[in-house]
């Protein structure tokens, strides 16, 4: 049984489009087109389906149905450019009475210098499709091509659209990079899409293609076979619409393999992160056993020992529990789970409150914490548990900090849409470069230690208030972060 026919029990035999799939129930359909490959027939839905399958077989010869089968999405994507518009198939009409001319050109070297003409020759437009990466490097970096297509920019003093569509090779990398720097617009093939013809479309108004006969040669005319140039506004409109679909496609294709990279590198980081976690946690918790174990053989312990063993315990429970604590609320918010718990309260008060909490981690350091504020009060709706976990970048500070002021600034701005900004400065090392883009994104840190999730919260929190965080060094030395928050005079919807 043909491929394109399936079983019916009401209608007899079903008919699918070739190309669209579309059901057919009738072959006397007065729509359905037939075609024979092979000795199989082949259906179409309608004759516009007919018409693209004719395109494509004429570009992808032997290989379309295979193209089909592997590809289908691809004519969801390029339909509109497959099918003739109406004014195409009307510049057709008017082609054909002008009996448009087509060449053949045998002799190669005739090839290159017809091509060089006719893109010098080009007002708007030149589309070029290489066969492979060695035809590009031949013409592009061993030939003259990119000083032809730098005196064309200069001569339309850049007003001229130049696209170049190439199979990827690391040969050609810096060659591509010096045309693109000019604005010529390139893409890659993708492997599946590689083709032994090269075409070249000028002005959307002539066309030329030469076949590649030898690819391991660095001369241009041994590499070339026969070649033709045509001025038919059928063939030319051809090759653009092949052009446009293989554009398109390697679009897709980049973008999926940039995808697939962002992927990977999500895979990697999430691998480091739950090594890394697991080392956190480890820590804390074989103090804790190795310290219970010491508790429970050693019954001559005095009751000072045994309370500074029970404090370092609960030292390392706190430290896990943070782990955990930043790991659940990194679910939280990626799953968008992150609710807010509002309140009215002081937040200089609040603040004061965290910093006499916070002498006791700078005791034996030369650490000063300072609070600098515009208002005696400011009144804030607001989660303030979350609010004090953002506050914790303090903390932050105090662990880099070796000597010096860190100032926590509050300051009400009241001309701003009634917003606090909070501002916490510091005179440590600064941020690295390599770290200022990806700062509040999940897993990064710039300690040897942590989950890298710190920071990640501390953005969705604050975003999730209406407000604004960041973070900049500062001119001399250190760094600051700063984050907004508005004022609200009663408690609003979660």
């Amino acid at each position: 049984m043909n491929e394109n026919r399936v079983s019916n029990s009401n209608n007899g035999t079903e008919l699918k489009c070739s190309l669209c799939k579309e059901p057919l129930f009738t072959e006397q359909d007065e729509e359905t087109a037939q075609e024979v490959i092979d000795g199989s027939k082949y259906y179409f839905h309608t004759q516009k389906c007919f018409k693209v399958y004719k395109r494509l077989e004429n570009f992808y010869g032997k290989n379309i149905k295979n193209f089909i089968e592997n590809k289908q999405f691809v004519f969801d994507t390029f339909w509109d450019k497959a099918i003739p518009t109406s004014d195409e198939n009307q510049e057709i009409k008017n082609n054909k009475s002008s009996k448009p001319s087509l060449e053949v050109i045998k002799d190669p070297e005739e090839t290159i210098r017809t091509a060089i003409n006719l893109v010098q020759s080009a007002e708007n437009e030149v589309l070029l499709l290489y066969s492979s990466a060695n035809g590009f490097y031949r013409r592009m970096v061993l030939g003259d091509g990119f000083l032809t297509l730098q005196r064309l920019q200069d001569t339309t003093k850049g007003n001229i659209k130049l696209r170049i569509l190439t199979p990827f090779d690391k040969k050609i990398v810096d060659a591509v990079n010096r045309l693109t720097a000019k604005g010529i617009h390139i893409r890659y093939l993708p492997e599946a899409l590689y083709l032994t013809v090269t075409f070249l479309i000028v002005d959307r108004k002539f066309s030329m293609n030469a076949e590649l006969v030898n690819d391991y040669t660095e001369s241009p005319a041994e590499s070339l076979g026969l070649s033709t140039f045509s001025n038919s506004k059928s063939t030319v409109l051809y090759y653009i619409s092949m052009f446009e679909n293989l554009w398109k496609q390697s679009d897709l294709y980049e973008k999926a393999e940039t995808l697939y990279e962002q992927l990977k590198n999500t895979n990697e980081t999430q691998i480091q992160f739950i090594n890394e976690t697991a080392h956190e946690i480890r820590n804390p918790i074989q103090s804790i056993l190795s310290l219970a174990e010491v508790m429970l053989s050693n019954k001559n312990l005095d009751a000072g020992h045994i309370e500074d063993l029970v404090r370092i315990i609960i030292k390392n429970a706190k430290k896990i529990k943070f782990l955990t604590d930043n790991i659940l609320e990194a679910a939280r918010i990626d799953s968008r789970l992150l609710t807010l718990d509002k309140e009215e309260f002081d937040l200089v008060e609040s603040v004061k409150d965290l910093l006499k909490d916070l002498k006791n981690q700078i005791l034996g350091k030369k650490i000063s914490l300072i609070l600098k504020c515009n208002k005696d009060s400011i009144l804030l709706v607001a989660d303030k548990l979350r609010l004090n976990q953002v506050l914790n970048i303090i903390n932050n500070a105090i662990n880099i900090v070796q000597e010096g002021e860190i100032i926590v600034s509050l300051e009400r701005q009241d001309n701003n849409n009634n917003t606090v900004l909070v501002r916490i400065i510091d005179n440590g090392p600064g941020i690295p470069s390599n770290m200022k883009d990806k700062l509040f994104t999940k897993f990064v840190t710039g300690s040897k230690s942590g989950t890298g999730l710190g920071l990640y919260i501390c953005k969705n929190i604050i975003e999730k208030h209406g407000g604004k965080i960041w973070a900049e060094n500062n001119k001399n030395k250190g760094a600051n972060f700063n984050f907004t928050i508005p004022i609200t005079s009663q408690l609003s919807q979660h």
